[in-house]
């Protein structure tokens, strides 16, 4: 029999979405070659973060890292550059990704054991442009990727007694990040989440938070729903959604967020939350006048 190793490992798993659709689309040579040159650029981008390919199956590949941190850079590094290639975002290319950290047995170059069964789960999870994880997983990794992070759902998995919190890892495309499972059901049941609203003004540019539209961003990148073109704001500056019938705003800046609150004073956010009550006023990246030009303006329901 062949010689098993039990070794520490983070494990990916990278697949390419609807891929049989791109062929329906496309025809076989021309999906051919987007497919192969995705799977080589996820090959090559696992490579550079340190990481090795176990192995290549159809459109999935699985990677094997020695750190989380490792392999949620290379994650985001992969769906980063899938997004900004002009020939596969032209046709419409984009990836699942789906990781794990833990114990596994390495035997005759391929990888076993419950914490790939659970990547695996977590690639089968991942919508078309996230990536997904375990809650132990992103304990395993720093602040700067683990704060950023969200729950959206949670899995009940064969095997399994308990079920299992998943969480997303944004990667600076916003409009993917969204709330599902567990909060979904919440909104359906509880009254006061559906008649939850909250108003945001900046200038020309007027967004309601509610029921049907639970999640917002706003940064500088053109895909946040509210866009502030100011260069103390990040590319994907800050969130807000409706959770549990209450506005939470959460930073995921550089410079952090100013909350300024109608007769209160101003709290500032740092990779932190608050919660939004009232009327105020919110400044991403740098505190000024009322009539500012990047002053957003709010107003709870």
């Amino acid at each position: 029999m062949p010689e098993s190793t039990s070794l520490y490992q983070t494990i990916v798993f990278a697949d390419i979405a609807g891929s049989t659709q791109l062929y329906e689309n496309l025809g076989d040579a021309r999906a051919c070659d987007l497919v192969s040159k995705c799977l080589e650029e996820i090959a090559r981008i696992a490579r550079w973060h340190q990481g090795r390919v176990v192995k290549t199956v159809g459109d999935e590949v699985l990677c094997r890292f020695d750190e989380p941190d490792l392999a949620a850079r290379a994650a985001i590094d992969m769906q980063e550059t899938v997004a900004g290639d002009p020939d596969l975002s032209a046709a419409g290319v984009k990836l699942h990704i789906g990781l794990n950290y833990g114990a596994v047995i390495e035997e005759a170059n391929d990888l076993y054991g419950d914490v790939v069964n659970v990547a695996a789960h977590m690639v089968g999870q991942a919508k078309a442009g996230q990536i997904i994880t375990t809650k132990y997983s992103l304990d395993m990794m720093s602040a700067d990727i683990g704060n950023a992070a969200r729950m959206v759902d949670q899995a009940q998995i064969k095997g399994k007694q308990a079920a299992i919190a998943i969480f997303e890892i944004p990667w600076g495309q916003p409009e993917e990040i969204t709330v599902v499972g567990t909060h979904s059901r919440e909104m359906i049941d509880n009254p006061s989440v559906r008649d939850a609203l909250l108003i945001l003004d900046l200038q020309d540019q007027h967004v309601s938070v509610n029921y049907e539209q639970p999640v917002i961003t706003m940064g500088r990148d053109a895909s946040n729903r509210i866009v502030v073109n100011h260069p103390k704001v990040s590319r994907l500056h800050a969130r807000v959604e409706l959770c549990k019938g209450h506005f939470n705003i959460t930073d995921q800046s550089t410079n952090g967020t100013y909350i300024c609150p109608t007769n209160s004073d101003t709290v500032i956010l740092r990779r932190d939350e608050d919660r939004l009550e009232g009327d105020g006023i919110i400044y991403l990246g740098k505190e000024a006048k009322p009539d500012a030009p990047h002053a957003i303006h709010y107003h709870v329901i």
